[in-house]
């Protein structure tokens, strides 16, 4: 997990069960570069009550990873804001589950992995809860030149929030 201000990690390599890399709340300016991943994903999140901005991930490789690009608030009913993304120029080979997931935390924090906090991690084949907090706020996010290989399922998914769309 990674918080802070002007932020720079490139050339390595994170291979785990998890968020590869997770930029939490109240990051700002931040570079990833020519990093190779597997597992849950290039994240921001999750976030509640807060604002990341100016995060960029590029020139990334993933192979046979969950997630690819994952952007996640979790639950609150507190403003917050994710802006000024960019992830350019990244390849994914065969992702297990959604390559591109940007919405709510898909995650359960009881003994029931498929309850909705907020989103289940079941959703949506055992599942069909799944809601983004009405204060959660994307704005200004591009994705350029992202090559999605063999993925195992659709290649992504993007949620929004009929109060705050």
């Amino acid at each position: 997990d990674v918080t802070g201000r002007n932020v720079w990690i490139h050339d390595c390599t994170v291979w785990n069960q998890d968020d590869c890399i997770a930029v939490k709340d109240d990051s700002q300016n931040m570079l990833f570069e020519r990093i190779n991943a597997s597992g849950v994903g290039l994240t921001i999140g999750s976030i509640a009550h807060s604002v990341v901005r100016n995060i960029t991930f590029r020139d990334c490789y993933m192979h046979h990873t969950y997630k690819g690009i994952y952007m996640k608030f979790r639950a609150g009913d507190k403003p917050g804001y994710i802006t000024d993304v960019l992830y350019e120029n990244i390849v994914m080979d065969e992702p297990e589950q959604w390559a591109i997931w940007i919405g709510p935390a898909q995650q359960s924090d009881s003994d029931n992995p498929c309850a909705a906090h907020p989103c289940s991690i079941c959703w949506p084949r055992f599942s069909k809860h799944c809601w983004i907090p009405a204060a959660a706020t994307y704005s200004n996010i591009t994705l350029r030149n992202i090559i999605i290989n063999n993925p195992k399922q659709s290649p992504g998914v993007l949620f929004g929030n009929d109060s705050n769309p």
